[in-house]
């Protein structure tokens, strides 16, 4: 008896935080059927654009607090290592690919093309990177938190937005800090069944909502990726205006996060393995859109979408291929570029034999 309960307890690994895992596959789940929604041809359909605001109301604040929350540990250690093997030769893979696929396609201009201008989808690989590297000196400052959602609401009073997307790397950090200082909390709360039935009435009132008045909610606003005399003119206000609907955003997503976790289960399930590998299915589907999309602008395959019933299984075919592309198979296949078997540790030490 002695010797099971040895083997079983230090030698064994921390099991995961399923519930975190089930909360990423949700929101990588809704990130693939946003992404579908948001094609050309959608822009006619107002339930279908309705849908891609209501999912950006929620996934990109609630993955951002995630992620600073696992990145809690590589921070306080200052590992830069394992950004560099985990995040930046992944990202410059990835943006590599996606040039060769926009060259390939046809889809847009390769005119321009930078490291430091992520093309389509790959800006979250590359903001994780620079708040992974930054970090380490940011949250030596006592006040960090609360200065870093004046710079996020700061930003949208000038005149232009930064090169290469660096304005969504302000606007989203609060988010990502604040899931690095709630490190340790374990927001127990969010799983008891008052706050389960809270959540649930939120999110479908919320889903209502953006139903019933989707011109007057700002898809840039909820990016996150625009000034404010940009936002001022897409819903017609003014500059004090969209800057008090960016306060407001940050507020909505900042409690969503808890309203997501109250949704989410807290035990394994079927479908946990899809946040275990949620890093595939962001990269792959950004593949498969792009391609889609060229051969749309192409052919006009998607044509037939007029009737709402198809238009709909097509949205949610995004809830399959989430279980596709974190698939065992499916991960084998792609393992080299998604996630490349590079160590910069070992490198530097053959050269420095040398």
């Amino acid at each position: 008896m002695t010797q099971t309960a040895t083997a079983k307890s230090p030698l064994l690994k921390k099991e995961r935080d399923f519930w975190y895992d089930n909360a990423k596959a949700i929101l990588i789940t809704a990130v693939v059927v946003g992404h579908l929604a948001n094609g050309i041809f959608s822009t006619s359909t107002a339930w279908v654009v309705a849908l891609q605001k209501f999912i950006y109301v929620f996934h990109m604040p609630a993955f951002m607090i995630i992620s600073g929350r696992f990145a809690k540990k590589r921070i306080e250690r200052g590992d830069w290592v394992t950004v560099i093997n985990k995040l930046i030769v992944p990202y410059v893979v990835l943006q590599t690919l996606m040039l060769l696929l926009y060259s390939a396609t046809g889809y847009a201009s390769t005119s321009s093309f930078s490291y430091f201008k992520p093309l389509f989808g790959l800006w979250y690989f590359f903001t994780i990177a620079a708040y992974s590297l930054i970090s380490p000196y940011i949250v030596k400052f006592k006040w960090a938190l609360p200065l870093s959602l004046i710079v996020g609401l700061g930003v949208g009073f000038l005149p232009n937005v930064f090169y290469g997307g660096f304005h969504r790397i302000f606007c989203f950090y609060p988010f990502f800090l604040f899931g690095y200082y709630t490190y340790g909390m374990s927001f127990g709360f969010c799983k008891k069944i008052w706050f389960r039935i809270i959540s649930v009435a939120v999110i479908v009132a919320t889903g209502l909502f953006v139903l019933k008045y989707e011109r007057d909610v700002s898809f840039e606003l909820l990016c996150m990726n625009k000034v404010y005399s940009f936002i001022a003119k897409d819903v017609d206000t003014t500059l004090i205006g969209a800057f008090l609907m960016n306060v407001g955003r940050y507020i909505v997503g900042f409690l969503f996060f808890f309203f997501i976790l109250g949704v989410t289960p807290s035990k394994k399930t079927f479908f946990s393995y899809i946040g275990t590998y949620s890093s595939y299915v962001y990269a792959l589907h950004l593949f498969f859109i792009v391609f889609l999309r060229a051969v749309d602008a192409d052919y006009d395959v998607l044509r037939i979408l007029t009737n709402k019933w198809l238009l709909l299984v097509y949205c949610f075919s995004g809830v399959p291929m989430a279980f596709i592309l974190a698939s065992k198979p499916v991960r084998k296949l792609t393992r080299f570029f998604v996630e490349p078997n590079f160590d910069i540790k070992k490198i530097v030490q053959k050269l420095t034999e040398k």
